[in-house]
């Protein structure tokens, strides 16, 4: 599949759901300054899921491409459990391997707006 297809498809499915299909055992994740990727579609799903979970929407901004990676801008729509919304914008920078599966993922956002946002909740 095409580099651009299969990111699209990807974002498509964190709504449509199967996001997780699209996840390599041994992916790399990075969010905002850690000093340590993580390693482990684990990680991944658990980290990647809890953000997902409060996601009603997704529109992506800006989408760049280059062979097996993705550069994006996104904006989310979040809803807290006690029903309140915010927009976050998301970098995403993607790797994806031959078989179409990620297997790089780093992402930056406005951490300190996101922490507000759920000690709302």
């Amino acid at each position: 599949m095409v580099t651009g297809n299969l990111v699209k498809a990807y974002f498509q499915s964190i709504h449509d759901g199967g996001w997780e299909s699209y996840v390599s055992d041994d992916i790399t994740y990075v969010v905002l300054d850690t000093a340590d990727a993580m390693k482990g579609k684990g990680f991944y799903l658990k980290g990647a899921g809890q953000f997902f979970s409060l996601s009603t929407a997704l529109e992506t901004k800006q989408l760049i491409i280059q062979g097996n990676e993705a550069a994006a801008i996104n904006r989310y729509t979040l809803q807290s459990p006690s029903g309140a919304e915010k927009q976050l914008d998301v970098g995403e920078f993607l790797s994806f391997n031959e078989a179409g599966k990620l297997t790089a993922s780093s992402i930056f956002f406005d951490a300190q707006s996101f922490k507000e946002f759920i000690g709302q909740s």
